[in-house]
Protein backbone atom coordinates (compact mmCIF):
# COMPACT_ATOMS: atom_id res chain seq x y z
CA UNK A 1 0.00 0.00 0.00
CA UNK A 2 1.18 3.50 -0.78
CA UNK A 3 1.21 5.88 2.21
CA UNK A 4 -1.42 8.54 2.60
CA UNK A 5 -0.84 12.24 2.03
CA UNK A 6 1.75 12.84 4.69
CA UNK A 7 2.50 16.57 5.04
CA UNK A 8 3.92 16.77 8.55
CA UNK A 9 7.60 17.72 8.39
CA UNK A 10 8.19 15.79 11.63
CA UNK A 11 8.05 12.65 9.45
CA UNK A 12 10.99 13.73 7.29
CA UNK A 13 13.84 12.41 9.42
CA UNK A 14 12.22 9.00 10.08
CA UNK A 15 11.42 8.67 6.39
CA UNK A 16 14.98 9.55 5.42
CA UNK A 17 16.16 6.79 7.78
CA UNK A 18 13.62 4.45 6.19
CA UNK A 19 15.36 4.93 2.83
CA UNK A 20 17.96 2.46 4.16
CA UNK A 21 15.47 -0.11 5.48
CA UNK A 22 16.23 -3.71 4.50
CA UNK A 23 12.73 -4.11 3.02
CA UNK A 24 12.58 -2.59 -0.50
CA UNK A 25 8.86 -1.86 -0.19
CA UNK A 26 9.58 0.25 2.93
CA UNK A 27 12.26 2.15 0.99
CA UNK A 28 9.90 2.56 -1.98
CA UNK A 29 7.08 4.02 0.15
CA UNK A 30 9.48 6.20 2.14
CA UNK A 31 10.75 7.77 -1.11
CA UNK A 32 7.20 8.44 -2.29
CA UNK A 33 6.24 9.97 1.04
CA UNK A 34 9.24 12.30 0.99
CA UNK A 35 8.16 13.44 -2.46
CA UNK A 36 4.74 14.32 -1.12
CA UNK A 37 6.17 16.26 1.82
CA UNK A 38 8.59 18.13 -0.51
CA UNK A 39 11.10 19.04 2.14
CA UNK A 40 14.50 20.07 0.78
CA UNK A 41 16.26 18.10 3.54
CA UNK A 42 15.26 14.96 1.64
CA UNK A 43 17.12 15.93 -1.56
CA UNK A 44 20.56 14.50 -0.76
CA UNK A 45 19.25 11.26 0.80
CA UNK A 46 16.96 10.77 -2.18
CA UNK A 47 19.85 11.32 -4.59
CA UNK A 48 21.77 8.63 -2.73
CA UNK A 49 18.73 6.38 -3.19
CA UNK A 50 18.98 6.77 -6.96
CA UNK A 51 21.45 3.87 -6.93
CA UNK A 52 19.14 1.55 -4.96
CA UNK A 53 19.18 -2.02 -6.28
CA UNK A 54 15.39 -2.15 -6.49
CA UNK A 55 13.91 -0.52 -9.64
CA UNK A 56 10.68 0.46 -7.90
CA UNK A 57 12.63 2.26 -5.20
CA UNK A 58 14.63 4.09 -7.87
CA UNK A 59 11.48 5.09 -9.75
CA UNK A 60 9.76 6.44 -6.61
CA UNK A 61 12.96 8.31 -5.79
CA UNK A 62 12.90 9.98 -9.23
CA UNK A 63 9.26 10.87 -8.73
CA UNK A 64 10.01 12.27 -5.26
CA UNK A 65 12.84 14.48 -6.52
CA UNK A 66 10.57 15.71 -9.31
CA UNK A 67 7.94 16.60 -6.72
CA UNK A 68 10.46 18.56 -4.67
CA UNK A 69 11.27 20.42 -7.90
CA UNK A 70 13.65 23.37 -8.21
CA UNK A 71 15.69 22.71 -5.03
CA UNK A 72 16.60 19.29 -6.47
CA UNK A 73 17.85 20.58 -9.84
CA UNK A 74 21.40 21.55 -8.96
CA UNK A 75 22.12 18.42 -6.88
CA UNK A 76 20.74 16.31 -9.72
CA UNK A 77 22.97 18.09 -12.24
CA UNK A 78 25.96 17.27 -10.04
CA UNK A 79 24.86 13.62 -10.22
CA UNK A 80 25.52 13.68 -13.98
CA UNK A 81 29.23 13.48 -13.15
CA UNK A 82 28.79 10.39 -10.98
CA UNK A 83 30.73 7.31 -12.08
CA UNK A 84 27.66 5.11 -11.71
CA UNK A 85 25.59 5.11 -14.96
CA UNK A 86 22.45 4.33 -12.95
CA UNK A 87 22.86 7.54 -10.97
CA UNK A 88 23.41 9.52 -14.18
CA UNK A 89 20.37 8.11 -15.97
CA UNK A 90 18.04 8.33 -12.99
CA UNK A 91 19.14 11.89 -12.30
CA UNK A 92 18.26 12.81 -15.88
CA UNK A 93 14.88 11.13 -15.57
CA UNK A 94 14.24 13.09 -12.38
CA UNK A 95 15.20 16.33 -14.16
CA UNK A 96 12.84 15.44 -17.00
CA UNK A 97 10.06 14.95 -14.45
CA UNK A 98 10.85 18.34 -12.88
CA UNK A 99 10.40 19.75 -16.36
CA UNK A 100 10.65 23.42 -17.33
CA UNK A 101 12.62 24.56 -14.24
CA UNK A 102 15.33 22.05 -15.21
CA UNK A 103 15.62 23.01 -18.89
CA UNK A 104 18.52 25.48 -18.65
CA UNK A 105 20.56 23.08 -16.53
CA UNK A 106 19.87 20.20 -18.94
CA UNK A 107 20.85 22.36 -21.91
CA UNK A 108 24.17 23.19 -20.22
CA UNK A 109 24.76 19.48 -19.68
CA UNK A 110 24.29 18.66 -23.38
CA UNK A 111 28.03 19.36 -23.58
CA UNK A 112 28.81 16.65 -21.03
CA UNK A 113 31.85 14.60 -22.05
CA UNK A 114 29.96 11.34 -21.50
CA UNK A 115 27.92 10.45 -24.63
CA UNK A 116 25.51 8.37 -22.56
CA UNK A 117 24.65 11.48 -20.53
CA UNK A 118 24.21 13.59 -23.69
CA UNK A 119 22.01 10.91 -25.21
CA UNK A 120 19.68 10.80 -22.18
CA UNK A 121 19.61 14.59 -21.85
CA UNK A 122 18.50 14.96 -25.47
CA UNK A 123 15.66 12.56 -24.76
CA UNK A 124 14.75 14.44 -21.56
CA UNK A 125 14.57 17.74 -23.46
CA UNK A 126 12.24 16.09 -25.94
CA UNK A 127 10.03 14.95 -23.08
CA UNK A 128 9.88 18.49 -21.66
CA UNK A 129 9.18 20.08 -25.12
CA UNK A 130 10.54 23.53 -24.24
CA UNK A 131 11.44 25.78 -27.20
CA UNK A 132 14.63 26.96 -25.47
CA UNK A 133 16.15 23.57 -26.24
CA UNK A 134 15.81 23.90 -30.03
CA UNK A 135 19.12 25.57 -30.87
CA UNK A 136 21.20 23.38 -28.53
CA UNK A 137 19.53 20.31 -30.01
CA UNK A 138 20.32 21.56 -33.54
CA UNK A 139 23.97 21.72 -32.47
CA UNK A 140 23.63 18.18 -31.08
CA UNK A 141 22.73 16.97 -34.58
CA UNK A 142 26.45 16.96 -35.35
CA UNK A 143 27.36 14.97 -32.23
CA UNK A 144 29.92 12.23 -32.89
CA UNK A 145 27.71 9.68 -31.09
CA UNK A 146 24.86 8.39 -33.27
CA UNK A 147 22.61 7.75 -30.27
CA UNK A 148 22.85 11.39 -29.26
CA UNK A 149 21.94 12.42 -32.81
CA UNK A 150 18.99 10.03 -32.94
CA UNK A 151 17.60 11.37 -29.67
CA UNK A 152 18.19 14.98 -30.75
CA UNK A 153 16.15 14.31 -33.91
CA UNK A 154 13.44 12.71 -31.81
CA UNK A 155 13.47 15.62 -29.33
CA UNK A 156 13.13 18.22 -32.10
CA UNK A 157 10.21 16.27 -33.50
CA UNK A 158 8.57 16.25 -30.06
CA UNK A 159 9.10 20.00 -29.66
CA UNK A 160 7.45 20.37 -33.06
CA UNK A 161 6.37 23.76 -34.42
CA UNK A 162 8.83 25.89 -32.35
CA UNK A 163 11.67 23.86 -33.92
CA UNK A 164 10.68 24.24 -37.57
CA UNK A 165 12.35 27.57 -38.34
CA UNK A 166 15.68 26.50 -36.85
CA UNK A 167 15.52 23.16 -38.65
CA UNK A 168 14.87 24.86 -42.00
CA UNK A 169 17.95 27.03 -41.37
CA UNK A 170 19.91 23.87 -40.53
CA UNK A 171 19.17 22.50 -44.02
CA UNK A 172 22.03 24.65 -45.32
CA UNK A 173 24.48 23.93 -42.52
CA UNK A 174 28.01 23.28 -43.78
CA UNK A 175 28.02 19.96 -41.96
CA UNK A 176 26.20 17.36 -44.13
CA UNK A 177 25.26 15.37 -41.02
CA UNK A 178 23.40 18.37 -39.62
CA UNK A 179 21.55 18.78 -42.94
CA UNK A 180 20.56 15.14 -43.09
CA UNK A 181 19.39 15.02 -39.49
CA UNK A 182 17.49 18.29 -39.80
CA UNK A 183 15.63 16.78 -42.76
CA UNK A 184 14.77 13.71 -40.69
CA UNK A 185 13.46 15.90 -37.87
CA UNK A 186 11.31 17.97 -40.25
CA UNK A 187 10.00 14.80 -41.82
CA UNK A 188 9.14 13.47 -38.35
CA UNK A 189 7.39 16.74 -37.41
CA UNK A 190 5.32 16.16 -40.54
CA UNK A 191 2.31 18.24 -41.58
CA UNK A 192 3.10 21.31 -39.41
CA UNK A 193 6.42 21.63 -41.31
CA UNK A 194 4.96 21.45 -44.83
CA UNK A 195 4.50 25.18 -45.47
CA UNK A 196 8.04 25.93 -44.35
CA UNK A 197 9.42 23.10 -46.49
CA UNK A 198 7.51 24.33 -49.54
CA UNK A 199 8.96 27.78 -48.99
CA UNK A 200 12.45 26.25 -48.73
CA UNK A 201 11.82 24.31 -51.95
CA UNK A 202 11.07 27.57 -53.76
CA UNK A 203 13.63 29.94 -52.32
CA UNK A 204 16.46 27.96 -50.74
CA UNK A 205 19.84 27.25 -52.27
CA UNK A 206 20.35 23.96 -54.13
CA UNK A 207 21.24 22.05 -50.97
CA UNK A 208 18.16 23.33 -49.13
CA UNK A 209 15.86 22.69 -52.10
CA UNK A 210 17.12 19.12 -52.39
CA UNK A 211 16.63 18.41 -48.68
CA UNK A 212 13.22 20.10 -48.65
CA UNK A 213 12.04 17.93 -51.57
CA UNK A 214 13.16 14.78 -49.79
CA UNK A 215 11.39 15.78 -46.57
CA UNK A 216 8.17 16.61 -48.46
CA UNK A 217 8.25 13.17 -50.03
CA UNK A 218 8.42 11.68 -46.56
CA UNK A 219 5.51 13.77 -45.22
CA UNK A 220 3.32 13.00 -48.30
CA UNK A 221 1.05 16.03 -47.89
CA UNK A 222 -1.02 16.90 -50.99
CA UNK A 223 -0.19 20.59 -50.60
CA UNK A 224 3.31 19.77 -51.75
CA UNK A 225 2.31 18.28 -55.13
CA UNK A 226 1.99 21.48 -57.14
CA UNK A 227 5.21 23.06 -55.77
CA UNK A 228 7.05 19.81 -56.44
CA UNK A 229 5.80 19.72 -60.04
CA UNK A 230 6.97 23.32 -60.45
CA UNK A 231 10.34 22.16 -59.11
CA UNK A 232 10.68 19.71 -62.03
CA UNK A 233 12.14 22.74 -63.84
CA UNK A 234 15.03 22.84 -61.36
CA UNK A 235 18.38 22.67 -63.14
CA UNK A 236 20.19 21.02 -60.22
CA UNK A 237 20.36 17.24 -60.70
CA UNK A 238 20.29 16.47 -56.95
CA UNK A 239 17.20 18.60 -56.46
CA UNK A 240 15.52 17.03 -59.47
CA UNK A 241 16.27 13.51 -58.26
CA UNK A 242 14.64 14.20 -54.88
CA UNK A 243 11.67 15.97 -56.46
CA UNK A 244 11.00 12.94 -58.67
CA UNK A 245 11.31 10.65 -55.65
CA UNK A 246 8.95 12.85 -53.60
CA UNK A 247 6.24 12.85 -56.26
CA UNK A 248 6.55 9.08 -56.57
CA UNK A 249 6.06 8.78 -52.79
CA UNK A 250 2.96 10.99 -52.79
CA UNK A 251 1.55 8.84 -55.65
CA UNK A 252 -2.25 8.96 -56.01
CA UNK A 253 -2.87 12.64 -55.19
CA UNK A 254 -0.11 13.62 -57.63
CA UNK A 255 -1.50 11.79 -60.68
CA UNK A 256 -4.00 14.44 -61.81
CA UNK A 257 -1.50 17.29 -61.71
CA UNK A 258 1.20 15.15 -63.35
CA UNK A 259 -1.20 14.36 -66.21
CA UNK A 260 -1.79 18.08 -66.61
CA UNK A 261 1.97 18.64 -66.51
CA UNK A 262 2.36 16.42 -69.60
CA UNK A 263 1.16 19.51 -71.50
CA UNK A 264 3.49 21.96 -69.73
CA UNK A 265 5.43 24.40 -71.94
CA UNK A 266 8.72 23.23 -70.43
CA UNK A 267 9.89 19.92 -71.98
CA UNK A 268 11.77 19.08 -68.77
CA UNK A 269 8.50 19.09 -66.86
CA UNK A 270 6.76 16.98 -69.52
CA UNK A 271 9.68 14.53 -69.58
CA UNK A 272 9.85 14.01 -65.82
CA UNK A 273 6.07 13.91 -65.46
CA UNK A 274 5.93 11.01 -67.91
CA UNK A 275 8.66 9.20 -65.97
CA UNK A 276 6.94 9.67 -62.61
CA UNK A 277 3.59 8.53 -63.99
CA UNK A 278 5.30 5.33 -65.09
CA UNK A 279 6.65 4.76 -61.58
CA UNK A 280 3.26 5.52 -60.00
CA UNK A 281 1.70 3.02 -62.41
CA UNK A 282 -1.80 4.53 -62.50
CA UNK A 283 -4.06 3.62 -65.44
CA UNK A 284 -5.63 7.09 -65.39
CA UNK A 285 -2.50 8.36 -67.12
CA UNK A 286 -2.69 6.05 -70.17
CA UNK A 287 -4.55 8.32 -72.61
CA UNK A 288 -2.34 11.29 -71.82
CA UNK A 289 0.81 9.18 -72.15
CA UNK A 290 -0.39 7.89 -75.53
CA UNK A 291 -0.76 11.50 -76.64
CA UNK A 292 2.74 12.19 -75.34
CA UNK A 293 4.13 9.56 -77.74
CA UNK A 294 3.82 12.30 -80.38
CA UNK A 295 5.53 14.99 -78.30
CA UNK A 296 8.02 17.13 -80.21
CA UNK A 297 10.69 16.38 -77.58
CA UNK A 298 12.29 12.94 -77.96
CA UNK A 299 12.92 12.64 -74.20
CA UNK A 300 9.19 13.01 -73.56
CA UNK A 301 8.37 10.36 -76.18
CA UNK A 302 11.02 8.08 -74.68
CA UNK A 303 9.62 8.35 -71.14
CA UNK A 304 6.02 8.10 -72.34
CA UNK A 305 6.77 4.79 -74.09
CA UNK A 306 8.55 3.50 -70.99
CA UNK A 307 5.69 4.61 -68.73
CA UNK A 308 3.10 2.88 -70.90
CA UNK A 309 5.11 -0.32 -70.61
CA UNK A 310 5.25 0.03 -66.81
CA UNK A 311 1.51 0.57 -66.58
CA UNK A 312 0.86 -2.39 -68.89
CA UNK A 313 -1.40 -0.58 -71.33
CA UNK A 314 -2.89 -2.20 -74.42
CA UNK A 315 -1.93 0.85 -76.49
CA UNK A 316 -0.32 -1.32 -79.15
CA UNK A 317 -0.75 0.79 -82.28
CA UNK A 318 0.66 4.05 -80.85
CA UNK A 319 3.67 2.16 -79.52
CA UNK A 320 4.23 0.38 -82.83
CA UNK A 321 4.23 3.79 -84.54
CA UNK A 322 7.17 4.70 -82.29
CA UNK A 323 9.21 1.76 -83.57
CA UNK A 324 10.22 4.07 -86.40
CA UNK A 325 11.07 7.04 -84.21
CA UNK A 326 14.18 8.96 -85.20
CA UNK A 327 15.54 8.68 -81.65
CA UNK A 328 16.96 5.24 -80.81
CA UNK A 329 16.01 5.53 -77.12
CA UNK A 330 12.38 6.13 -78.06
CA UNK A 331 12.46 3.03 -80.28
CA UNK A 332 14.09 0.96 -77.52
CA UNK A 333 11.47 1.98 -74.96
CA UNK A 334 8.65 1.28 -77.42
CA UNK A 335 10.09 -2.21 -77.94
CA UNK A 336 10.32 -2.70 -74.18
CA UNK A 337 6.77 -1.46 -73.67
CA UNK A 338 5.37 -3.73 -76.38
CA UNK A 339 7.17 -6.61 -74.73
CA UNK A 340 5.36 -5.75 -71.49
CA UNK A 341 2.00 -5.52 -73.32
CA UNK A 342 2.37 -9.18 -74.26
CA UNK A 343 -0.23 -11.18 -76.19
CA UNK A 344 -2.26 -8.25 -77.65
CA UNK A 345 0.89 -6.96 -79.35
CA UNK A 346 1.90 -10.25 -81.04
CA UNK A 347 -0.17 -10.13 -84.24
CA UNK A 348 0.47 -6.43 -84.97
CA UNK A 349 4.19 -6.96 -84.38
CA UNK A 350 4.30 -9.97 -86.70
CA UNK A 351 2.56 -7.84 -89.31
CA UNK A 352 5.31 -5.25 -88.82
CA UNK A 353 7.93 -7.84 -89.74
CA UNK A 354 6.84 -7.06 -93.32
CA UNK A 355 7.16 -3.29 -92.96
CA UNK A 356 9.15 -1.49 -95.66
CA UNK A 357 11.23 0.30 -93.02
CA UNK A 358 14.12 -1.93 -91.84
CA UNK A 359 14.14 -0.23 -88.46
CA UNK A 360 10.51 -1.14 -87.77
CA UNK A 361 11.08 -4.73 -88.89
CA UNK A 362 14.10 -5.13 -86.63
CA UNK A 363 12.43 -3.55 -83.60
CA UNK A 364 9.27 -5.58 -84.12
CA UNK A 365 11.44 -8.69 -84.01
CA UNK A 366 13.07 -7.51 -80.80
CA UNK A 367 9.68 -6.83 -79.21
CA UNK A 368 8.42 -10.30 -80.12
CA UNK A 369 11.49 -11.77 -78.47
CA UNK A 370 10.69 -9.78 -75.34
CA UNK A 371 7.09 -11.04 -75.30
CA UNK A 372 8.36 -14.63 -75.39
CA UNK A 373 6.02 -17.60 -74.88
CA UNK A 374 2.74 -15.95 -76.04
CA UNK A 375 4.41 -15.25 -79.39
CA UNK A 376 5.56 -18.85 -80.08
CA UNK A 377 2.52 -20.24 -81.95
CA UNK A 378 2.07 -17.19 -84.21
CA UNK A 379 5.81 -17.24 -84.98
CA UNK A 380 5.65 -20.97 -85.83
CA UNK A 381 2.80 -20.21 -88.23
CA UNK A 382 4.93 -17.51 -89.85
CA UNK A 383 7.72 -19.95 -90.62
CA UNK A 384 5.59 -20.59 -93.71
CA UNK A 385 4.89 -16.96 -94.54
CA UNK A 386 5.29 -16.01 -98.20
CA UNK A 387 7.78 -13.30 -97.23
CA UNK A 388 11.24 -14.87 -96.71
CA UNK A 389 12.21 -12.03 -94.36
CA UNK A 390 9.27 -12.88 -92.08
CA UNK A 391 10.28 -16.56 -92.12
CA UNK A 392 13.91 -15.64 -91.44
CA UNK A 393 13.04 -13.36 -88.49
CA UNK A 394 10.49 -15.82 -87.10
CA UNK A 395 13.16 -18.51 -86.93
CA UNK A 396 15.56 -16.13 -85.22
CA UNK A 397 13.03 -15.04 -82.60
CA UNK A 398 12.03 -18.64 -81.87
CA UNK A 399 15.68 -19.38 -81.14
CA UNK A 400 15.74 -16.53 -78.64
CA UNK A 401 12.55 -17.71 -76.93
CA UNK A 402 13.83 -21.35 -76.75
CA UNK A 403 10.44 -23.06 -76.62
CA UNK A 404 10.45 -26.81 -77.39
CA UNK A 405 7.26 -26.44 -79.44
CA UNK A 406 9.34 -24.80 -82.15
CA UNK A 407 11.74 -27.74 -82.69
CA UNK A 408 9.79 -29.69 -85.35
CA UNK A 409 8.70 -26.58 -87.28
CA UNK A 410 12.32 -25.38 -87.30
CA UNK A 411 13.49 -28.79 -88.51
CA UNK A 412 10.99 -28.45 -91.36
CA UNK A 413 12.42 -24.99 -92.05
CA UNK A 414 15.82 -26.58 -92.75
CA UNK A 415 14.37 -27.34 -96.19
CA UNK A 416 13.31 -23.75 -96.84
CA UNK A 417 14.27 -22.47 -100.28
CA UNK A 418 15.83 -19.33 -98.75
CA UNK A 419 19.35 -19.94 -97.39
CA UNK A 420 18.96 -17.22 -94.73
CA UNK A 421 15.85 -18.96 -93.36
CA UNK A 422 17.72 -22.27 -93.15
CA UNK A 423 20.66 -20.47 -91.54
CA UNK A 424 18.48 -18.99 -88.77
CA UNK A 425 16.59 -22.26 -88.33
CA UNK A 426 19.91 -24.01 -87.66
CA UNK A 427 20.94 -21.28 -85.25
CA UNK A 428 17.59 -21.48 -83.44
CA UNK A 429 17.74 -25.27 -83.11
CA UNK A 430 21.18 -24.94 -81.57
CA UNK A 431 19.80 -22.47 -79.01
CA UNK A 432 16.90 -24.80 -78.11
CA UNK A 433 19.12 -27.81 -77.41
CA UNK A 434 19.98 -31.48 -77.87
CA UNK A 435 16.65 -32.69 -79.30
CA UNK A 436 17.75 -31.16 -82.61
CA UNK A 437 21.14 -32.90 -82.98
CA UNK A 438 20.23 -35.22 -85.88
CA UNK A 439 18.72 -32.48 -88.06
CA UNK A 440 21.75 -30.31 -87.33
CA UNK A 441 24.07 -33.10 -88.45
CA UNK A 442 22.08 -33.31 -91.68
CA UNK A 443 22.53 -29.56 -92.12
CA UNK A 444 26.31 -30.07 -92.33
CA UNK A 445 25.65 -31.04 -95.97
CA UNK A 446 23.55 -27.99 -96.84
CA UNK A 447 24.46 -26.22 -100.08
CA UNK A 448 24.84 -22.88 -98.33
CA UNK A 449 28.09 -22.35 -96.36
CA UNK A 450 26.32 -20.01 -93.93
CA UNK A 451 23.91 -22.78 -93.00
CA UNK A 452 26.77 -25.25 -92.56
CA UNK A 453 28.72 -22.76 -90.45
CA UNK A 454 25.73 -22.14 -88.15
CA UNK A 455 25.05 -25.87 -87.91
CA UNK A 456 28.61 -26.50 -86.70
CA UNK A 457 28.35 -23.68 -84.13
CA UNK A 458 25.04 -25.06 -82.88
CA UNK A 459 26.44 -28.57 -82.54
CA UNK A 460 29.41 -27.19 -80.61
CA UNK A 461 27.07 -25.52 -78.14
CA UNK A 462 24.98 -28.67 -77.66
CA UNK A 463 28.12 -30.84 -77.14
CA UNK A 464 26.50 -34.12 -78.21
CA UNK A 465 29.07 -36.86 -78.97
CA UNK A 466 26.87 -38.25 -81.77
CA UNK A 467 28.13 -35.36 -83.87
CA UNK A 468 31.87 -36.16 -83.55
CA UNK A 469 32.21 -38.47 -86.57
CA UNK A 470 30.05 -36.30 -88.86
CA UNK A 471 32.13 -33.28 -87.85
CA UNK A 472 35.35 -35.14 -88.60
CA UNK A 473 33.97 -36.04 -92.05
CA UNK A 474 33.03 -32.39 -92.56
CA UNK A 475 36.62 -31.23 -91.96
CA UNK A 476 37.02 -31.48 -95.77
CA UNK A 477 34.50 -28.64 -96.28
CA UNK A 478 35.55 -26.15 -98.94
CA UNK A 479 34.70 -23.14 -96.77
CA UNK A 480 37.45 -22.16 -94.27
CA UNK A 481 34.89 -20.61 -91.89
CA UNK A 482 33.08 -23.95 -91.68
CA UNK A 483 36.35 -25.81 -91.05
CA UNK A 484 37.32 -23.25 -88.41
CA UNK A 485 34.01 -23.78 -86.59
CA UNK A 486 34.42 -27.57 -86.82
CA UNK A 487 37.78 -27.38 -85.07
CA UNK A 488 36.23 -25.24 -82.34
CA UNK A 489 33.20 -27.57 -82.01
CA UNK A 490 35.34 -30.73 -81.74
CA UNK A 491 37.28 -29.09 -78.91
CA UNK A 492 34.04 -28.43 -77.04
CA UNK A 493 32.62 -31.92 -77.57
CA UNK A 494 35.84 -33.84 -76.84
CA UNK A 495 36.04 -35.76 -73.57
CA UNK A 496 39.79 -36.49 -73.24
CA UNK A 497 39.55 -38.28 -69.87
CA UNK A 498 36.92 -40.86 -70.95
Amino acid sequence: MRPGKIRDVRAVDPLIAALKDEDPRVRENAAEALGKIRDVRAVDPLIAALKDDDPDVRWNTIWALAEIGVPAVEPLIICLKDDDPRIQENAIWALAEIGIPAVESLIDSLRNENPRVRWNIAQALGEIKDGRAVKPLIIALKDEDSRVVDNAVWALREIGIPAIEALIAALKDENPRVQDNAVWALREIGIPAVDSLINALKFGDARVRSNAAWALGGVKDTRAVEPLIDALKDENSDVLKNVVWALREIEGPAVGLLITALRDKDPRVRCKSAEILGWINDARAVDSLIAALKDEDSRVRENAAWALGKIGTTAVEPLIANLNDEDSRVRENAVWALGKVGTPAVEPLIANLKDKAPRIRENAAWALGKIGTPAVEPLIDNLQNVDPFVRYKSAEILGKIKDERAVQPLIAALKDEAPRVRENAVWALGKIGSSAVEPLISALKDDDPGVRENAVAAIGRIKDTRAVDPLIDAMKDKDPHVRRNIAWALGHIATPFD
